[in-house]
């Protein structure tokens, strides 16, 4: 599983010697350092910066629902398919080169196309467009149709595992902790004791995991590449699940950590806490609330422990 410079150095060496597949697969548990191994070797492919080349084509989710579309003869403008649709990339990269050369197209999100899109994108891995390389991004890479990914070279992408270093997140999960202890130190309880502060809880892990999420890096550049406020709206709900996932995953740690670390805890107890925070986390993606969710599992974490 190489690294993001590993993963840069093998397919700039595939290129290099005309052996690039014309459809490639890049997974991994963060976007972006798929971001940059597919724009640095399109840059590489072009022997200029891809972001400003003519050629490089790119299809994003829009919206809160983060879906990538196909694009229909009934949204035509003019005669024109909609940017950032399949069909309108699709259309674009059939065409012949700008400027001659190699054509590149980036799919962010993959996983996020819809049954009509990615029948309409398996048609064109079946019979790619000539001097044409395609690069799907995901980190779900499961959720893709198997017939497309029978038809692309995959690479799977190993990034460090992410943290939040945030000081007010830090200090989120330390009172979740002893929040937690006291559940399992005490079978009876008041209210205020307890349920309150699990609100608290609740309250605050929103209002980190907004502002988190608002000031990624992903969404930054997003902003400053000027796209259309539908994909940008995509871009920030995308950085939100990411960021999320990261928060969620030291929950966890936390849930075990201060379990183990007790006396006498049953294994099957730590073993239900983590279930629930699993399925609060399931729940998240499919969009339900996040907070109604986090609260599904603060809630039984208050029947697991004190029972």
């Amino acid at each position: 599983m190489p690294t993001p410079d590993k993963a840069k150095e093998i397919l700039k060496a595939a290129a290099s010697v005309g052996r690039l597949h014309h459809a490639i697969l890049l997974y991994g548990n963060s976007l972006s350092p798929l971001e940059d191994v597919a724009e640095e070797t399109a840059t590489a492919l072009f022997g200029r910066p891809a972001r400003t080349h003519p050629d490089l084509f790119e299809l994003r989710p829009e919206g809160k629902a983060r879906m990538i579309r196909v694009g229909s003869d009934s949204d035509k403008v003019a005669g024109e398919l909609p940017r950032n649709t399949m069909r309108h990339m699709l259309s674009q990269i059939r065409q012949t080169s700008n400027l001659g050369g190699r054509k590149v197209a980036i799919v962010y999100e993959a996983d996020r196309m819809n049954f009509v899109a990615a029948n309409a994108f398996l048609k064109t891995l079946e019979e790619p467009p000539a001097d044409t390389t395609i690069f799907m991004l995901t980190t779900r890479p499961n959720d893709l149709l198997d017939t497309i990914r029978s038809r692309c070279v995959a690479l799977k992408v190993d990034a460090p595992a992410s943290e939040v270093g945030d000081e007010e997140w830090k200090s989120w999960i330390e009172d979740f902790s002893n929040w937690q202890k006291k559940l399992m130190r005490e079978r009876k309880f008041k209210s205020d004791e307890v349920i309150m502060p699990a609100y608290g809880l609740l309250s605050r892990f929103d209002s980190i995991l907004g502002r988190l999420a608002d000031k990624s890096e992903r969404l930054a550049k997003a902003q400053q590449e000027g796209l259309d406020d539908e994909i940008l709206e995509a871009v920030r709900a995308g950085e939100r699940r990411g960021v999320r996932k990261v928060m969620l995953a030291q929950i966890e740690d936390a849930c075990v950590g201060c379990a183990l670390g007790g006396e006498g805890v049953p294994a099957v107890k730590i073993s239900r806490a983590v279930e629930a925070l699993e399925r609060a986390a399931g729940l998240m993606e499919l969009n339900m609330n996040e907070s109604c969710a986090l609260e599904y599992f603060v809630i039984s974490s208050i029947r697991i422990w004190t029972r």
